[in-house]
């Protein structure tokens, strides 16, 4: 029975990461989105949710466009990937945990 609430613990703790995980993603998607699309140099029109981006665009054409040409960065691919790898390795710790306390255990077969 101890064990079962040191689980019990674990999986609200997890659960509650992974929430703010997917709160964070959601809240600062316009952020993510513009690191992902600036990883090549690009031209950017407008701001947030409605920027539209532009690549290989010469600075004249962006300029008669109404935006500004800003400078990639190939690091910024890292973002969205290393954003995915955590809400992954978040969620799959809650529900590992949450099916073992479901008493859901993965089947053993004797290797012959």
């Amino acid at each position: 029975m101890n064990l079962h609430k040191a689980h019990w613990g674990k999986v609200i703790f997890w659960g509650c990461m992974t929430a703010l995980l997917y709160a964070g993603l959601f809240y600062y998607s316009d952020l993510i989105l513009h690191f992902a699309h600036t990883t090549p140099d690009a031209c950017v029109v407008g701001h947030g949710a409605e920027a539209v981006y532009y690549h290989k665009a010469e600075a004249t054409v962006c300029a008669a466009r109404g935006g500004l040409l800003e400078k990639g960065h190939w690091l910024h691919a890292f973002i969205p990937i290393l954003i995915a790898f955590a809400i992954s390795f978040a969620h799959g710790i809650f529900t590992g945990l949450f099916w073992d306390i479901m008493g859901l255990k993965p089947a053993h077969h004797d290797a012959k």
